[in-house]
């Protein structure tokens, strides 16, 4: 008598990977600063970002905190705020297809805003300071030309 070993593959993952690739993808081809990435190169953002959700009211970002992650918002709007003069000032607001927290992971500074939820539901996709710098890096000239928008609120 013969033994078989039976194995068992679960394409379900795989299917729901694949949705959540092809899902990010399409959002990231909308993305201004990211529409002269190639398919390929999109393809590993995809696998690379995480997605957080946050409600309204929530602290996505803390002014003063270390910096360890570029966001993009995929669903809801939020603001930013910064304190000026003893007083909390609304400096930016973002929605859909934007991006914040480039700064910090740039030029090593702590976050320079507090960013903050302004819909129900937030849902950011998120990157990693070393995975921002691997897959983002040839951005670096577009994202400083941005930074010079900020030092306005200094």
């Amino acid at each position: 008598m013969r033994h078989s070993k039976y194995y068992y593959i679960d394409l379900t993952d795989e299917r729901v990977s694949r949705r959540k690739r092809e899902k990010y993808e399409n959002f990231l081809e909308t993305v201004e600063i990211l529409k002269t990435m190639d398919p390929y190169e999109r393809s590993k953002l995809s696998d690379a970002i995480r997605e957080e959700r946050y409600k309204k009211d929530d602290f996505i970002i803390r002014e003063g905190e270390a910096g360890d992650k570029f966001y993009l918002i995929s669903e809801g709007e939020a603001i930013a705020t910064k304190l000026i003069e003893g007083n909390t000032t609304q400096v930016m607001s973002y929605k859909r297809g934007q991006y914040f927290g480039e700064r910090a992971l740039l030029t090593n500074d702590t976050r320079a805003a507090n960013i903050i939820a302004t819909s129900n539901e937030v849902v950011c996709l998120s990157l990693e300071r070393e995975t921002f710098s691997r897959l983002l890096g040839p951005l670096d000239a577009i994202l400083q030309r941005n930074m010079e928008a900020y030092a306005k609120f200094k």
